[in-house]
């Protein structure tokens, strides 16, 4: 059991009294200290704890080494780290810390050789146990007992041991670290004062967060970095802009007025702000880009790991030493919020490693408001879940303001130099509320006497600077009033005159017959891209089945007349994009052959001796000067993945980004995502994104989870032309909304319902080649069957694979003029041409929606105010598909078809067969 951990992970204050009392306390503690977690660690209670006998004490051979080693693997246990609880356990708490365990005495006549900081020393037990005290039991502490690379762990060591005297900083730096707590302070006190009325997430007791977060910059510069991209969450994040990112404090103040800066804020709260600015430092000028992101705090963490991915993969170099991301979480977020252990899971993935993360947690021992601290988390420390990708966690103490600047300079050097994650367990307090409104002392009354009567990090520092002769009496006083005399010289100068964006038309389409683009590939060209698709090295194996699929291919290349079936419409989107120099980024579940063996993009080697190590991928071998395929297959995970592809759109130019779920109906793990980022990020922040999400859909008799992947929940979404919504019915329109996706101008996400198991079995959706050659996306299509248009009485509107059993009934029914048409894009509505479609039947009096979905899961609700806009005079609107249901779909084959039967039957106003 890690005694000392329990204390400092709920933030208590160790008990001034006898041993026997803390014990005690340990005790109510231990079913947390015995958690799985906590086993691979443990520290055995019978040596700590229990009274010894000093005679049963055996010298061990090289046992004042051994010593050393406990002390970098289990010093941090006792560790001053918490500003709320200075002072250490007594070492027999901790038994690989207690030289007696080893047979060593405290002789001043002994000496014993070891090896410390890349030396060899001989000191005596008493002054050994000073020097490791002070590296490893100080303001700053290492935990690194889980990385299992020995030469990481080598390295870590060297930097601990080569610290000197707690890190003191050089007497310029000193000053600059101390302006930067005063101006953080100064900010703290000047929002209260002057804006009551706005929330104020502070950052007092943590304000040597703003010291973190310049160093990281500043050694990111010095060590070639050209980008940092940053995540971080409201508390501090005003504070964080102005004194660590250097932004304007006249930008800044603008958030608080009625025009705030349209480059840090625009449809969404001030607190949620980013930007993206050139910023100098010592070492010359850096890319700061803080990314936006809601309240859902983690939320961004995915988001930013995918911007980084992108910068890196658009340097020339494609190195991953150029671009940082750097995410800054709460103590109870990072430990509470599952989409950060599946960021961590990612972390070193192929198709999302970012050269590593640099994580640093503003630890204030609270979290949000939890009241109690065994309701916030089950590991010991909130930092442990890192533990799993074997990050080191360096923990230092929020007071120490040298030692946080040598914990961020050792953090930023461990991700630069290993390229992998590392975290920084900030420790400090709050010395207000969750929110200015906030009282917390009706939840943490003893924490908050203890609080007040704990002196500012600004007033230790500075106390300590001018007892060294670094700072004289009253600088930290001017310090403060230099930077309230700013703050207040910019709110006085606020720009009051900023334009307020205007909201877009409502509804305005952003693609469509209003924005046509041109899709067009000539035939002979993707004859062409075909005989290469089909092509593989020689003595290259084929699985029968892929075999047989490119015989096909060929067949179709060589003029003779085959039908396209969807996975080959697909590659030849890819394809045609490829030879004209788009990148492509392809990810997710099972995505080389596809979940339902439709797309082939990854071929193995059938006489391999081992898997994956002969592939074959025949995108990539298209055209000599091609844009560049990445298919990534996705750790099993919607929510962190899909953050990722988004955030990797915001910074891939032109790039087609693509994301398939295995099933349709799982993407609402990342609703979140979706939510916040996908359906409003544009509105909020300004952000374009291209991202599109493959989703299959259809009702087959699969049951919930295999059906239907909530078109209903992505329309209630759209709205000021936000995204695209489409459910193509051929083949050949999903390639030209692929194309079309690439080639718009304004980027938008597109939400594609895509078939599932007709993907290469139901020839009537598939198409010939000309269509792809000479054809266009059509957002509605018209019935190409011959129709008496006087005639019509009633014509039926619907979307997807069910079009294709509406069409087989009328044909059994024989009703030659009940026309059908098909929306193949949801959102934008096109209005127009369903308008027109209508317009031919002058007698119109029955308009059918139709859909396979239950009435609540489907497109009627979102859809029924467009249909009925559209509607002829005299003409009424009719629903025929499902009723309403809790559960999506039903799991028995027997129930769906006779469902579907019914639904069709309905839509065409006949009995079921």
């Amino acid at each position: 059991m890690r005694t000392s951990n329990n204390l400092v992970l709920y933030g208590m204050t160790r008990l001034p009294s006898a041993a026997k009392k803390m014990e005690q306390s340990l005790r109510k503690l231990a079913p947390v200290a015995q958690s799985s977690v906590a086993q691979s660690e443990a520290i055995a209670p019978r040596t700590a704890n229990a009274p010894r006998d000093e005679t049963a004490y055996q010298a061990v051979p090289g046992g004042a080494q051994v010593l050393v080693e406990g002390y970098r693997l289990h010093g941090y246990c006792q560790a001053s780290v918490n500003p709320l609880d200075l002072s250490p356990f007594d070492l027999s708490l901790v038994a690989e810390l207690d030289p007696k365990a080893y047979g060593l005495a405290f002789d001043e006549s002994v000496s014993y050789l070891i090896h410390l900081g890349d030396a060899t020393h001989t000191l005596p037990l008493s002054k050994l146990l000073s020097r490791l005290q002070t590296i490893y039991c100080g303001s700053v502490s290492l935990e690194s007992a889980h990385i299992r690379s020995a030469d990481q762990r080598r390295w870590l060591y060297a930097q601990m041991e080569a610290k000197n005297d707690s890190s003191k900083s050089g007497v310029r730096d000193s000053l600059r670290i101390l302006a930067r707590l005063a101006a953080a302070e100064a900010f703290e006190h000047f929002q209260r004062a002057n804006y009551p009325r706005h929330k104020q997430f502070s950052l007092e007791g943590s304000e040597s967060l703003v010291a973190l977060l310049g160093t990281v910059v500043e050694k990111a510069a010095q060590r070639g970095v050209e980008d940092v991209v940053l995540g971080m969450p409201h508390r501090g994040r005003l504070n964080m802009m102005l004194n660590a990112l250097d932004v304007p404090a006249m930008q800044l103040m603008s958030l608080f007025s009625a025009n705030p800066e349209r480059s840090l804020a625009a449809s969404d709260l001030k607190d949620h702000a980013g930007f993206s600015r050139r910023m100098e430092t010592a070492h010359g000028a850096i890319r700061i880009l803080l990314a936006h992101n809601p309240s859902h705090l983690e939320s961004v963490s995915p988001v930013v790991c995918g911007m980084a991915r992108a910068l890196q993969d658009r340097k020339v170099d494609g190195s991953s030493k150029k671009v940082m991301p750097v995410l800054i979480h709460g103590d109870a977020s990072f430990s509470g919020q599952g989409i950060v252990t599946e960021t961590l899971n990612l972390s070193q993935t192929r198709g999302y490693g970012v050269g590593g993360t640099l994580h640093l947690i503003l630890n204030n021992q609270i979290g949000s408001t939890v009241s109690h601290p065994r309701d916030s988390r089950s590991t010991l420390y909130g930092a442990d879940i890192a533990r799993a990708v074997d990050a080191p966690i360096v923990h230092v103490n929020a007071d120490d303001p040298d030692a946080v600047v040598f914990a961020a300079k050792l953090a930023t050097d461990y991700r630069m130099k290993f390229g992998a994650d590392i975290v920084v367990d900030h420790i400090g307090y709050r010395r207000h509320g969750h929110f200015g409104a906030d009282d917390p002392t009706m939840t943490q009354p003893a924490m908050q006497r203890q609080i007040r009567g704990h002196r500012s990090v600004v007033d230790l520092y500075a106390e300590k600077l001018v007892s060294r002769g670094i700072a004289r009496d009253g600088e930290r006083e001017r310090l403060k009033t230099a930077s309230l005399t700013a703050m207040t010289e910019a709110r006085s100068g606020e720009a009051t005159t900023a334009p307020i964006r205007a909201p877009p038309d409502s509804d305005a389409p952003p693609t469509g017959e209003k924005a046509a683009v041109s899709t067009e590939v000539p035939i002979s060209q993707l004859q062409t891209i075909l005989q290469r698709l089909a092509t593989v090295p020689p003595d290259f194996v084929l699985h029968a089945d892929i075999e047989k699929m490119l015989g096909d291919w060929r067949s179709i290349a060589d003029g003779r007349d085959r039908l396209i079936d969807w996975r080959l419409a697909e590659n030849l989107a890819y394809a045609s994009l490829l030879v004209n120099g788009f990148n492509i980024r392809l990810t997710g579940l099972d995505v080389g052959r596809g979940s339902f063996f439709h797309r082939h993009h990854v071929l193995h080697n059938q006489t391999a001796d081992a898997d994956w190590q002969s592939l074959y991928i025949p995108l990539r071998n298209i055209a000599p000067a091609q844009g560049y395929f990445s298919i990534f297959e996705s750790p099993l995970s919607e929510e962190a993945v899909v953050g990722f592809e988004y955030g990797y759109t915001l910074q891939c130019g032109r790039d087609l980004v693509v994301w398939e779920a295995q099933f349709g109906d799982f993407v609402n793990n990342a609703q979140v995502i979706i939510d916040q980022y996908i359906a409003t990020g544009e509105s909020k922040w300004g952000y374009e994104s291209g991202l599109v999400v493959l989703l299959p859909h259809g009702y087959e008799g699969g049951g919930p989870e295999h059906s239907c992947a909530f078109l209903g929940r992505f329309l209630q979404l759209c709205g000021d032309g936000n995204m695209q919504v489409a459910m193509p019915s051929t083949a050949a329109q999903l390639y030209h909304l692929l194309r079309r996706q690439a080639l718009m101008d304004k980027r938008k996400p597109l939400i594609v319902m895509t078939p599932k198991m007709w993907l290469h079995g139901h020839q009537p959706s598939h198409s010939r080649l000309s269509d792809l050659a000479r054809e266009k996306y059509r957002p509605m299509l018209g019935d190409r069957d011959e129709i008496d248009a006087a005639a019509v009485v009633r014509a039926i509107v619907t979307s997807g694979k069910v079009y294709y059993d509406l069409l087989s009934a009328r044909a059994r029914a024989r009703l030659p003029n009940t026309p059908i048409l098909r929306l193949e894009q949801l959102y934008p509505f096109p209005a127009d041409a369903l308008a027109e479609e209508l317009s031919r039947f002058p007698l119109l009096q029955e308009l059918v929606w139709a859909q396979e979905e239950a009435k609540n899961h489907g497109a009627w609700h979102f859809l029924r105010d467009q249909l009925e806009a559209a509607l002829p005079s005299g003409a009424t609107l009719i629903y025929a598909g499902r009723p309403p249901a809790a559960s999506s779909a039903v799991c028995d084959a027997g129930a769906h078809a006779a469902e579907q039967r019914e639904a069709v039957a309905s839509a065409l106003g006949i009995a079921p067969d």
